[in-house]
Order: C-alpha cells, then structure tokens, then sequence
C-alpha cells in the first residue's frame, strides 16, 4: 500500500482497504505527537462499530500479545469517518499528514471526505438551540407536512453547517430537487415552505466539496464563490 497517510509501519492508499488495527496504530501515533493518551482497541473497535452502523465492512479475528481480537476491514472514506471523532488538533494533523504526502487529484478527494466527517462529528455539538431547531422539522416530518427523504433549509443549514444563503445557492447550481409543501407555523398559520431531498443535496456537497479549492479556512468554487462548511 502506498502514497497517503503515513506513520511508522503504516501506509494507506486511496483506492485500497485499512483494517482497525492500521488506522488504530496511525491514530495512537498521531495522538502521542499532540501529548493525548492512546486508545484501546476494544474501545477503538467499539467506536469504529458505532461509526459505520448499518453500513458494509468486513470483520475477522486477528492475534495480539497471544489474545483473540476482532478487526474490521473498511474502506479509506470510512476509516476518515472513524479518524475525524478524534479532536481536532489531531485531525488537523492527519489533513496536514496528507496535503504533504498525496497526490493533488488524491488529496483533493480525501479532504472533501474529511471535511464531510467533520461535519457530520461536530454537528453531534452542536448547542442546545439547534438541537430544538432540527427537532421542530422532524416533528413536522411526523405529521406528514414533509415528504420522506426531504428536508427543509434550517435543518440543512444546522445539519450540513452551510449558511440558509449558500445551501440554497448549491441546490441552484447542481440541480437539488426541491419542492414547496405546506408548514404550519409555530402560531398556527399555514405558509409554504421549501424543501430539498437530502441524499441529493449531500452529494452535491460532496461534489462540491470534491472540486472546491481550499482558502484558509474556506473553499472556492466557481459556482459557489467563497464558501465556509462551519462547526
């Protein structure tokens, strides 16, 4: 395996597998360079369980210091998700591990996925006011106001950390079905409200993401302008 992410014994490719037992050996050596304990693989294992709930991975059982372990085999996109739970000053250093190590083209494709695990991660703190705010539209989903597998623009916003503004702007630009349905207000009156299909809407950010310069701390599209996925 070669080209990506490389620390003592360890090296992964964009197009190939890593088991638990690579990534775990590459996050303890990562966490030691930022003075953080290392992790258990036990824990690690659970963690990488958690992440990948009701997706594809193999498992299989390996041998360490004479003991029975459970490893699981999973595709680099995936390993990025289980590696962007860790704090930032350590997933900060795995981008810069890759920006220096990859090929541009390839870089470009792990970044996007790690920019979209770190949404999804830190949208899990974000405050309590938010937490409501997205409870609101799933009430609504409940009472039938909007279709299955769509989503209004502030659960979006707060889900995919883009601004009301730029969500709407990438719908325009790639195409993101979208439809208009009847909301009830929080005072009882009937509006309409726009609402776009989410799996649709992912991917073009991951599309976008894909094909977006990084500018410090924001991205450049050309069909976006400067755009920010925030925390």
């Amino acid at each position: 395996m070669s080209n990506l992410i490389n620390v003592p014994n360890v090296t992964l490719s964009n197009n190939e597998t890593v088991d638990s037992q690579q990534l775990l050996l590459m996050v303890n050596e990562t966490r030691k360079e930022h003075g953080e304990p290392p992790i258990r693989n036990n824990k690690f294992i659970a963690k990488v369980k958690d992440e990948l709930e009701g997706e594809t991975y193999t498992k299989s059982v390996g041998q360490k210091n004479g003991a029975d372990i459970e490893i699981i085999e999973m595709t680099l996109k995936q390993a990025l998700r289980v590696a962007a739970r860790e704090s930032k000053a350590v997933r900060r250093s795995l981008i810069d591990k890759l920006e220096q190590q990859s090929k541009p083209q390839s870089a470009n494709e792990i970044i996007a996925a790690m920019a979209l695990a770190n949404v999804a991660q830190e949208r899990r703190l974000k405050s309590i006011d938010q937490v409501v705010q997205v409870s609101e539209e799933i009430e609504h989903i409940k009472q039938g106001t909007i279709p299955e597998g769509f989503q209004g623009y502030s659960y979006l916003k707060t889900k995919y950390g883009l601004s009301d503004a730029k969500c709407r702007q990438l719908v325009m630009a790639w195409n993101v079905p979208y439809k208009k349905v009847p909301h009830v207000s929080p005072g009882g009156q009937i509006t309409q409200m726009s609402v776009v299909e989410e799996e649709a809407f992912k991917y073009a950010l991951a599309k976008a993401l894909l094909e977006s310069e990084k500018r410090g701390s924001q991205w450049y599209h050309s069909k976006m302008g400067r755009f920010s996925v925030t925390a």
